[in-house]
């Protein structure tokens, strides 16, 4: 094992970690980046620090770090957008009435949505049925008949 390191090694992990980030999804390598950068400063600030004090602060600057960005960073996830179904069109199709080109039996069918066939799920319709989606269910559009 390393018997000692200067506050570049440290310094060059971090840099290291926070590139490897690019290549890597998830967003974690760039913490322990983080932490090696800190550790780095920190034995520049204090150069007598032992090997076990850098790994140990090493490892609570980067556990500190995932744990503050998952409290605090991670909010931009439950941003308010103008286009809240975005990833998932399908949800835009719901409200939308259509008309079944194969009757619903045993609780499935087919129905004409746009320009394309989709699986429907609901109650027992016959073809032509005009029906509306109210919801998904997977890859499944959940129908009920529209009164005339």
């Amino acid at each position: 094992m390393v018997a000692t390191m200067e506050f570049w090694h440290w310094m060059v992990i971090g840099v290291f970690l926070l590139a490897l980030e690019v290549f890597a999804p998830g967003a974690i390598l760039m913490w322990f980046g983080f932490g090696g950068l800190l550790t780095g400063a920190l034995l520049w600030l204090i150069p007598s620090m032992s090997i076990e004090w850098q790994i140990l602060i090493f490892s609570l600057f980067s556990i500190a770090s995932v744990l503050l960005w998952k409290k605090y960073g991670s909010k931009a996830d439950t941003m308010e957008t103008d286009n809240p179904n975005l990833n998932n069109r399908l949800r835009d199709y719901i409200g939308r009435d259509t008309v079944l080109i194969e009757a619903i039996s045993n609780g499935t069918g087919l129905a004409k949505v746009g320009d394309s066939a989709w699986k429907v799920r609901g109650k027992d319709l016959p073809k032509g049925t005009r029906v509306k989606i109210v919801d998904l269910d997977g890859m499944f559009f959940v129908v009920e008949a529209v009164e005339s």
